[in-house]
């Protein structure tokens, strides 16, 4: 069956007819297309893949891509959003021996609401392998250890947040800064490189999805991904328009 062009997916049936063309339907995302579907320009797929770069690595907001652009701030929104939806949650391996953990916040709709974000970093291999969102609390933190609770052989590095104990096994669990070093580092180039994670921004959340897809479209581009843009960003991104 024809892959899903948004999430990639195999899981499709079709959907009717138009214009003279199969259309087919996700039942993983929703998504409708059809086969052969050249409604998308290679100059806006220039655009949506220097968008996704910019919003991703350089604290662009959707306004100012917009008027970048030339295109309205809900197209860039969805551009981002596609895109994030796109990107396969990364892979854990089995065979992890060390790992350790941390929390953000974020604000959501205003700044009176607070999100939380954990994050899970490889001290091994320096990479994260994953994260979750939600509230500032050991429910949220119970979900991310989910992940990785099949690593019964890992040993657990953490700050003195009392989420953390509550969750992880004693016997694994080594609580202290000196262990941390690693992930707090990549908190500060998360904060650094997205305008939403910002410390003292006028930027506010208004969706906790989008908190959640950011952090995914940063993890694709500092993790390598840049190396190869057309993969990275959509088949329909040209390789010549990026030098252009």
């Amino acid at each position: 069956m024809m892959p899903c062009k948004r999430c990639g997916c195999d899981d499709t049936v079709k959907h009717g007819v138009v214009r003279n063309k199969q259309r087919y339907c996700c039942k993983q995302c929703g998504y409708h297309f059809v086969s052969g579907d050249q409604r998308v320009k290679e100059s806006v797929a220039v655009k949506k893949a220097l968008a996704v770069i910019l919003y991703s690595l350089g604290k662009a907001s959707f306004g100012m891509l917009g008027k970048l652009f030339g295109h309205s701030r809900a197209l860039t929104y969805r551009w981002i959003a596609e895109e994030a939806a796109r990107l396969p949650d990364p892979v854990i391996a089995n065979d992890i021996k060390e790992m350790e953990f941390d929390e953000m916040w974020n604000f959501i709709g205003s700044k009176k609401t607070r999100s939380g974000s954990s994050k899970t970093w490889i001290v091994a291999h320096g990479e994260l392998v994953a994260w979750v969102t939600g509230g500032r609390d050991a429910a949220t933190f119970r979900r991310l250890y989910d992940k990785v609770k099949h690593l019964t052989e890992c040993v657990f590095y953490t700050d003195d947040w009392d989420a953390f104990a509550k969750v992880l096994p004693a016997d694994r669990h080594v609580i202290g800064k000196a262990h941390t070093i690693t992930i707090e580092q990549d908190n500060s180039n998360t904060r650094h490189h997205l305008g939403r994670m910002t410390r003292r921004t006028k930027v506010v959340s208004k969706k906790v999805e989008m908190l959640d897809a950011s952090i995914k479209l940063w993890l694709a581009l500092t993790e390598g991904a840049l190396q190869n843009p057309p993969q990275a960003f959509g088949r329909s991104f040209p390789r010549s328009g990026l030098a252009a």
